[in-house]
């Protein structure tokens, strides 16, 4: 059967530190804008490559990335005009460049994810839209409650 790899909100989840994170994976991280939240999202982007979200689809210097199949389905919205106006970081219009030990992070709830797209202000001496690889926590490794929900996501 095909399991959603997706982490919600109240999943109890393992984390490794010690893993070197990879395009795709989730991955905890301190939130630039307020270092003492962390959040979990998946991870697009790194640094020295130009992002952006085209057709539902994340682009890495100009060439469509393929997701796993764990999680194919998976749209991202590029923009929301009535909402948020039409350039989002990861635009065509508002690529997003990184810097050196930067990471772009996605929330898989398009929609309802503030994720890098929206990042207004970062942290000190890097990009807006960019996690710094000093705020990386670790990488998803599995879901173990609530039981229905359990899986070994990496």
């Amino acid at each position: 059967s095909k399991f959603d790899k997706r982490v919600e909100p109240g999943d109890f989840i393992l984390v490794a530190k010690f893993l070197t994170p990879q395009r795709w994976d989730l991955i905890v991280f301190q939130y630039p804008e307020d270092p003492t939240t962390t959040y979990v999202m998946r991870l697009v982007g790194f640094s020295g490559e130009k992002i952006h979200i085209e057709d539902g689809s994340v682009w890495v210097n100009g060439k469509k990335q393929t997701p796993p199949d764990s999680i194919h389905g998976i749209e991202y919205l590029s923009e929301f005009p009535d909402e948020y106006g039409p350039d989002l970081w990861g635009s065509l219009a508002r690529p997003a460049i990184l810097g050196d030990d930067e990471y772009f992070v996605l929330g898989d709830f398009s929609a309802q994810s503030k994720d890098s797209r929206y990042w207004e202000e970062g942290a000190p001496g890097n990009n807006p839209f960019a996690v710094p690889e000093s705020h990386l926590i670790g990488v998803v490794t599995h879901t173990y409650w609530p039981s229905h929900r359990c899986r070994i996501l990496r």
